[in-house]
C-alpha cells in the first residue's frame, strides 16, 4: 500500500545523564534502557508519515482502536532537567502505543496464519527467538527484545505493520459481541490483561480457586487484575485505590471491597488489618502490587500475608522500597518480578476467554478519543480527578 498516513510520532535528544553507563546494545542501537536516564527534550506531533511497507512475513492493519497507557504518558513526560519520566525500553523517534488491534489489509507472501480482513489483536512484546534467553523460553526477557510502541513503531496511527508471529485473529470475539468496533476494543485491552494474567498465573503460579487476592492500585493492570481473580474463583477479592474517582471500577470489575488505604490509615487501621479482618486471619494468598509505589504499599503487603502467599510485583517504578521482610519468612511467602506477557500461551489465553465471555474487560474503558485527539487522550489519561480505567483511541470514532 502506497501513500502517506497519520501518526503521534515521539522525538528527542540522545543526552545520557553523567554517570549513567551505556550498556553494549546501547551504544550500538541508540536506545535507552532507562529513557529516565537518556533521552532529553522530548517531543510530540501528529504527522503525515509514509504508510509502511510490508515484508513478506509482515501483515498490515487499518488500526481498529489503540489503549493509552502510563508507559505512553510517562514516555513523553519530562522531568525538572528536561529528561523522560519513563524508567524503561525506548527508542526514538517512535510512533507510540502499544495496546491494540485492528482489520488486516495486507499480508506478505509468506504469511499462512492470517488472511486479509480478519480482526486481529497484537501482542506488545517481540522476542527475537533466538538468543540464549528464549532459548530457555523466558521471551519478556530476550537478549534483542523490541517492544512495539516503545522501541519500534506502534498503533497511535492510521496503520500498523506487524510481524506474522505477533498476531492473533480474534474473529470469534467479533462473532460473539456482533460488532467489529466492540472487538477492536476488547482486542486492544488483551495486552494489559496479559500483563496481569503473566503475573499472576505464570510467574506467580496462578490463584487457587477459593484462595482470597488482593490488588494494590486499580490502574488497568489493577483492574485487570481484579477481573481475572474473579474468572480464576478467587473467595474474595480485595481492592486498595488511593483514588476515589476509580472505586466504581474496581467494583465494576468484580472487587467484593475496595477500600482507600489512606483512608483506613486516618482511622487507625490499615489496608493489611482490614485484609486479615475479613479473611477470619487467614490472609490474601495472591497479592498484586500495581502501582509501583513501593515505599508506601510494601509495607502493607507484609501485614496480610497468608502462608506461602505469593506477592507478584507487576507496578513499574524508579524509588526503592523498604520494608520489614520477616514476615516474608515467617509465611513462607515469596515476591515474584513479572514484566511483560510473551510465550506460555498467555495472549492466546486471555483472547480465548474473551471470545467465550468469561471475561470482559471493556467495563473499564472510561473514555474515548479520536485519533486527531491522541495527544489530549494521553494527557486526560493522566489526570487523577478524571478517575480513568482505560481511554481508547480510534480513528473511527
Amino acid at each position: 500500500m502506497q501513500g502517506n498516513m497519520k501518526a503521534f510520532v515521539v522525538e528527542g535528544e540522545w543526552a545520557p545523564k553523567p554517570g549513567y553507563i551505556l550498556n553494549k546494545r546501547e551504544l550500538k542501537d541508540k536506545r535507552a534502557m532507562r529513557a529516565d536516564l537518556v533521552y532529553k527534550n522530548v517531543t510530540t506531533s501528529l504527522k503525515d508519515v509514509p504508510i509502511p511497507q510490508i515484508g513478506d512475513t509482515d501483515v498490515l492493519i487499518k488500526v481498529g482502536a489503540c489503549g493509552v497507557c502510563g508507559s505512553d504518558l510517562h514516555a513523553i513526560g519530562r522531568d525538572a532537567e528536561g529528561y523522560s519520566t519513563f524508567a524503561s525500553h525506548v527508542k526514538l523517534p517512535v510512533i507510540l502505543g502499544h495496546e491494540f488491534s485492528g482489520e488486516v489489509v495486507e499480508v506478505g507472501k509468506n504469511v499462512t496464519t492470517t488472511k486479509v480482513g480478519d480482526i486481529i489483536s497484537v501482542e506488545q512484546i517481540r522476542w527475537c527467538g533466538t538468543c540464549r534467553v528464549c532459548r530457555t523460553g523466558m521471551f519478556n526477557q530476550c537478549e534483542n527484545l523490541e517492544e512495539t510502541g516503545l522501541s519500534c513503531d506502534g498503533a497511535f496511527a492510521e496503520y500498523a505493520l506487524v510481524p506474522e508471529k505477533y498476531v492473533c485473529v480474534i474473529n470469534d470475539i467479533a462473532e460473539l459481541l456482533g460488532d467489529k468496533m466492540k472487538a477492536f476494543e476488547a482486542g486492544a485491552l488483551a495486552e494489559p490483561t496479559c500483563v496481569a494474567y503473566s503475573g499472576i498465573q505464570i510467574n506467580a503460579g496462578g490463584i487457587k480457586p477459593g484462595a482470597n487476592v488482593a490488588v494494590f492500585g486499580t490502574g488497568p493492570i489493577g483492574l485487570a487484575a481484579i477481573e481475572l481473580a474473579r474468572a480464576f474463583g478467587a473467595a474474595k477479592v480485595f481492592a486498595f485505590n488511593t483514588n476515589p474517582a476509580r472505586d466504581h471500577l474496581a467494583w465494576a470489575m468484580g472487587a467484593d471491597y475496595v477500600f482507600n488505604p489512606r483512608a483506613l490509615k486516618e482511622q487507625g487501621t490499615s489496608a493489611g488489618e482490614v485484609v486479615m479482618d475479613n479473611t477470619n486471619g487467614i490472609g490474601a494468598s495472591m497479592i498484586v502490587e500495581a502501582t509501583g509505589n513501593f515505599s508506601e504499599v510494601y509495607p502493607e503487603i507484609m501485614k496480610c500475608l497468608a502462608v506461602g502467599a505469593r506477592v507478584v510485583q507487576l507496578g513499574i517504578g524508579a524509588k526503592p522500597a523498604v520494608f520489614d521482610s520477616m514476615p516474608l519468612l515467617r509465611s513462607n511467602a515469596h515476591i515474584v518480578g513479572s514484566l511483560g506477557q510473551a510465550g506460555s500461551d498467555i495472549f492466546p489465553s486471555v483472547l480465548r476467554m474473551m471470545a467465550s465471555g468469561r471475561i470482559d474487560m471493556r467495563k473499564m474503558i472510561t473514555a474515548r478519543f479520536k485519533l486527531d485527539d491522541v495527544a489530549t487522550a494521553i494527557a486526560d489519561s493522566g489526570k487523577r480527578d478524571l478517575g480513568h480505567g482505560k481511554v481508547m483511541v480510534s480513528q473511527f470514532y
